[in-house]
C-alpha cells in the first residue's frame, strides 16, 4: 500500500572530492555537456534547524532522463554534505524528486518516519530540501521545488545536452 506518492526520481548526484577532475570522468563516459555553478549563493540554508552559509560547488548533466549533478563541498561547516561525508564519505549523496509542494511533501515523509535534514532556498527562489531515508539506503532524498525558472534552467540543460555530439564546449559556467 502507497502511503505516500512523490515524484519520479529525476537527478542522481555525488559528493566528489574534485569537482573539475570528476566533470572529466563523466565526459569520458559521454555524459555531458556540464553546467557548473561554483559557489552558489542562498538567500537560507537550514541545516538540522539551524541557519548555515554552507559553500559548496555543482555541475549538472543528463544521461538519457536522468539528471547528473556533481557536488563538490569548500567547507568544515555542518551541513548535509558534511554530515554525509562524515558518516558515509564521497559518492552518492541523494536521489532527486521534482515537487508541487515542497512543505506537504516533506509533512508527508516526515509521518514516515523521514527527518528533515536541510532546507536551502537560492538567490533565484529555488528552494530543495534533503530528508533522510528512514532505513539507511545509503543515500537521502532531495525534494525540488518545480517553478518556471527551474523548470526552464533543467529544460535548456536537457535540450543542449541531447544535442550534445561530445564535441564543442563541455563545461558551460553559469
Amino acid at each position: 500500500m502507497i502511503k505516500h506518492q512523490i515524484g519520479s526520481i529525476m537527478q542522481q548526484a555525488y559528493l566528489v572530492d574534485d569537482l573539475d577532475s570528476s566533470i572529466e570522468e563523466w565526459l569520458a563516459l559521454g555524459v555531458g555537456p556540464f553546467f557548473v555553478s561554483r559557489h552558489p549563493k542562498y538567500k537560507t540554508q537550514v541545516y538540522r534547524g539551524q541557519p548555515i552559509e554552507s559553500d559548496f560547488s555543482a555541475a549538472f548533466a543528463y544521461s538519457g532522463d536522468i539528471q547528473i549533478e556533481l557536488i563538490q563541498l569548500h567547507d568544515d561547516g555542518p551541513s548535509a554534505f558534511k554530515e554525509f561525508l562524515q558518516n558515509q564519505g564521497f559518492g552518492v549523496h541523494h536521489v532527486g524528486v521534482l515537487t508541487d509542494s515542497i512543505s506537504a511533501d516533506i509533512e508527508a515523509l516526515e509521518l514516515l518516519g523521514y527527518s528533515l535534514v536541510q532546507r536551502m532556498m537560492s538567490a533565484i527562489d529555488i528552494e530543495t530540501a534533503f530528508m533522510s531515508i528512514p532505513h539507511k539506503c545509503g543515500a537521502t532524498l532531495e525534494l525540488i521545488q518545480r517553478s518556471p525558472t527551474l523548470d526552464a534552467g533543467f529544460g535548456m540543460m536537457k535540450q543542449i545536452t541531447q544535442s550534445w555530439d561530445g564535441t564543442g564546449q563541455a563545461v558551460h559556467e553559469f
